[in-house]
């Protein structure tokens, strides 16, 4: 299996020094970024989200043709970022799978039947790899350092 990551999510566990769970958690999968997404984090002021690209976790691909050319339609059409409309080209055109927490992002990927992994789905599936007061923490440290507010908390840590 394949993962494209948006630049949110990596952020998010970039900010919380946690890159290691997503390498982890989606094990030998392949983990992929695109050029824009490479650029947003390039550009990024927090040396932390810069360190998603010195990693080595995540592999960099480039656009096919046909991939470049669905970015520029979807994106002339769509309020979307490039990063985020960069992953969505890349998914549809190889059959991989949107990892982000863009809302918009999300919609437009399923309307283009791709399968997508949100924050909250990836929280649920870390209570394979962490106890409840560790998720507890990883929670809190997302809402605290990255100001992203985790709605279903609660039902993740049951």
């Amino acid at each position: 299996m394949a993962f494209v990551f948006d630049a949110d999510v990596l952020s998010t566990f970039a900010k919380i020094k946690k890159l290691s769970l997503l390498k982890r958690l989606f094990g030998k999968s392949y983990l992929l970024i695109p050029p824009a997404v490479i650029s947003d984090l390039a550009s990024s002021k927090l040396p932390l989200v810069k360190d998603v690209l010195a990693s080595k976790i995540f592999q960099h691909t480039k656009l096919s043709l046909q991939e470049s050319n669905l970015v520029k339609n979807i994106y002339y059409q769509k309020n979307l970022g490039r990063g985020e409309v960069e992953c969505i080209a890349v998914c549809k055109m190889r059959n991989f799978t949107l990892v982000t927490n863009d809302n918009k992002a999300i919609q437009l990927a399923e309307n283009l039947n791709i399968n997508v992994v949100d924050l909250e789905t990836i929280l649920y599936s870390l209570k394979e790899l962490a106890n409840k007061n560790q998720l507890k923490q990883i929670i809190n440290d997302i809402e605290t350092k990255d100001k992203v507010i985790i709605i279903n908390k609660q039902d993740i840590l049951k």
